[in-house]
């Protein structure tokens, strides 16, 4: 055969392998373009939303630590280790977010009685919590996330603490109404709360109220503490989570 025959049949070839090539691309395309992924009824499905990440979830936080020092750290140690079993102050995976309310009508307030470290039931350290949220929506951290506060018997160990401004008045479930009714102070918890769920992998069932902590299968006290508190019922909790 001639070379100019040689070079003619190689140059078809190569065009019938790239006319195959782009042919099998526009297949693909067809059979991958959401118009190709109906339903039986022809209906082209919605596509799936994509999930938010935690840091697109975080809420604007105000920081105004509490003293937390080496001091404080120790005392919480101690504490852990007598309630249990572990002698740390660090909060590594949380699993449950427990909501409060302050007993008290402002900010200033609370802020000043966790500052205290002021002893309770006889043991150090004083009461904290990570975060508080005042009427008008704003979220305060008093505590870092990766270090346990005092808030919640049986679960400082595995929990976050959120208070909200809140006298108790009538109540507990009076004083839960009156937080969600509020609407700035119940939105800026309820973004507080996607976002630590979304962060540490929280599931919904573990928000729970200090008065439901008795129950929380996470809970734990190697001196058989129990709580005894009416703030956030399990009723008031439900309607929180709906929200969420």
């Amino acid at each position: 055969m001639t070379p100019w025959r040689t070079a003619h049949r190689q140059d078809r070839g190569a065009v019938a392998t790239a006319l195959a090539v782009v042919t099998l691309g526009l297949l693909l395309s067809c059979l991958t373009s959401p118009a190709a992924a109906r339903l039986g009824d022809g209906r082209v499905p919605a596509p799936r939303p994509a999930t938010p990440s935690s840091a697109e979830l975080r809420p604007a936080i105000v920081r105004d630590l509490i003293p937390y020092g080496d001091r404080r750290r120790a005392q919480m140690a101690d504490y852990s280790q007598r309630h249990y079993g572990e002698h740390t102050y660090w909060l590594t995976d949380p699993k449950v977010v427990v909501l409060h309310f302050t007993a008290g009508s402002t900010y200033t307030s609370a802020y000043w009685t966790f500052h205290a470290n002021t002893p309770y039931r006889g043991e150090l350290p004083g009461v904290s919590c990570q975060f508080v949220i005042d009427k008008g929506g704003t979220i305060h951290q008093l505590v870092p996330l990766a270090v346990r506060a005092r808030h919640c018997i049986g679960l400082n160990h595995v929990s976050i603490g959120i208070e909200f401004v809140q006298e108790t008045g009538s109540g507990g479930h009076w004083a839960d109404q009156q937080v969600l009714a509020r609407s700035r102070q119940v939105k800026a918890g309820l973004k507080l709360v996607l976002y630590l769920m979304a962060r540490y992998g929280i599931e919904k069932k573990n928000v729970i109220g200090h008065a439901m902590a008795n129950d929380s299968p996470y809970f734990k006290d190697l001196r058989g503490w129990r709580n005894y508190r009416s703030d956030w019922l399990a009723v008031d909790v439900r309607e929180f989570r709906s929200r969420l």
